[in-house]
C-alpha cells in the first residue's frame, strides 16, 4: 500500500502539521514492523490525536491501511474478505481510514447490542410502549417461570411481562446518530444479529413476536420471529432464545425499528402473558 499524505479519522479531520523530528524517529532507526507492533498496544484515540503528530515517520505508518487491518484483528474484529475488498476499492481514503479507526476504537458500535435497557432494568426508559390488557410491567425476578438462565449473559433477572391483550414495546435505532453512516454500512455490510429471550408462566399459555423493520435510502423490509408456549416442544416455564441473522437489508440503511409484541393466550386478567428479556440487535462483522 502506497503511503498517503492526508489522514481522516474518527476524532478529527484535516491534515495535521507533523514536526520533522530528525533527531528522533523520522530517520527510521526503528524498523516499521517493530513500530507497528508497539502501536498495537496504544489506544486508538492516542494514535489518531497525538502519536501521529510526533514525527513524519510515525504519521506515515499510521495512515497506511495495512496497520489498521492488523490492529482490527488484534482488537478482536474480523473484517471479512469481501468487506476488506470493498474498503480497498473505495477512492475516499479519509473515509476508509475513518472506518478502520472506528472499527479498531469501537466508535462504530459494531459487535455490541444497540438496544438500550434491553430487559427493563430502567423501567420503560428508551422504549415506546403500547399497553394492552392490564398493561406491560417489569418484574425484578420472573414470577411463575424459571429464572433466566446464566447462558443468556444478562446482568439481572429483570424481564418485561405482557397481559391478556396485545402489548407492544418499540425502540428505534438511528444508525447515523451512532456514527454508522449509510455509506459505511454499505461498505462493511455487517450481519445483523437479532435475539430475545422469552418464557411463559407454568400455568398459562402465551405468545410473543419480534418484528424488525430495516429502512434504507429507497426501500424497507421486515423480518419477524414467532414463539408460542403451546407448541409441542416448548416447556412453558423454561426460557428460550429467539434469534435470527439478517444479511439481506436495504442499501443505505439508516433506521432499524425493533418491536416486541406479546400477550397471554387464555385471556386471564393480570400479567400472565409472555415474559421477555435481553432484546438485542447487533451489527456483526
Amino acid at each position: 500500500m502506497a503511503s498517503r499524505n492526508t489522514m481522516g479519522n474518527t476524532l478529527g479531520s484535516g491534515t495535521a502539521e507533523v514536526p520533522d523530528n530528525r533527531i528522533g524517529f523520522c530517520v527510521e532507526v526503528i524498523p516499521q514492523e517493530v513500530m507497528e507492533h508497539i502501536f498495537l498496544y496504544v489506544p486508538v484515540k492516542d494514535l489518531v490525536t497525538s502519536v501521529t503528530r510526533v514525527c513524519k515517520y510515525w504519521h506515515r505508518l499510521l495512515i497506511e491501511y495495512r496497520f489498521w487491518f492488523i490492529k482490527a484483528q488484534a482488537e478482536g474484529f474480523n473484517v471479512s474478505a469481501a468487506a476488506k475488498e470493498r474498503l480497498l476499492e473505495e477512492t475516499n481514503e479519509a473515509l476508509v481510514l475513518r472506518i478502520l479507526q472506528g472499527i479498531c476504537g469501537d466508535y462504530l458500535h459494531l459487535n455490541t447490542n444497540l438496544i438500550l435497557n434491553p430487559s427493563g432494568q430502567e423501567g420503560f426508559k428508551h422504549w415506546t410502549v403500547k399497553h394492552g390488557g392490564d398493561k406491560i410491567i417489569v418484574e425484578d425476578v420472573p414470577a411463575g417461570s424459571d429464572p433466566i438462565p446464566d447462558e443468556a449473559g444478562l446482568p439481572t433477572q429483570h424481564c418485561f411481562v405482557t397481559s391478556y391483550s396485545t402489548c407492544i414495546r418499540i425502540q428505534v435505532i438511528n444508525l447515523e446518530s451512532i456514527g454508522l453512516d449509510p455509506q459505511i454500512v454499505d461498505i462493511l455490510k455487517p450481519k445483523v444479529h437479532i435475539s430475545e429471550w422469552v418464557s411463559a408462566r407454568w400455568d398459562c399459555h402465551s405468545e410473543n413476536q419480534v418484528i424488525v423493520e430495516f429502512r434504507g435510502a429507497e426501500n424497507r423490509n421486515l423480518v419477524s420471529m414467532n414463539w408460542s408456549s403451546d407448541k409441542d416442544d416448548v416447556i412453558g416455564s423454561k426460557w428460550y432464545k429467539m434469534e435470527k441473522v439478517v444479511v439481506d437489508y436495504p442499501r443505505g440503511l439508516k433506521i432499524i425499528k425493533y418491536s416486541n409484541v406479546g400477550k397471554d393466550r387464555q385471556f386471564w386478567a393480570g400479567h400472565y402473558g409472555a415474559k421477555t428479556a435481553g432484546s438485542s440487535v447487533k451489527l456483526v462483522l
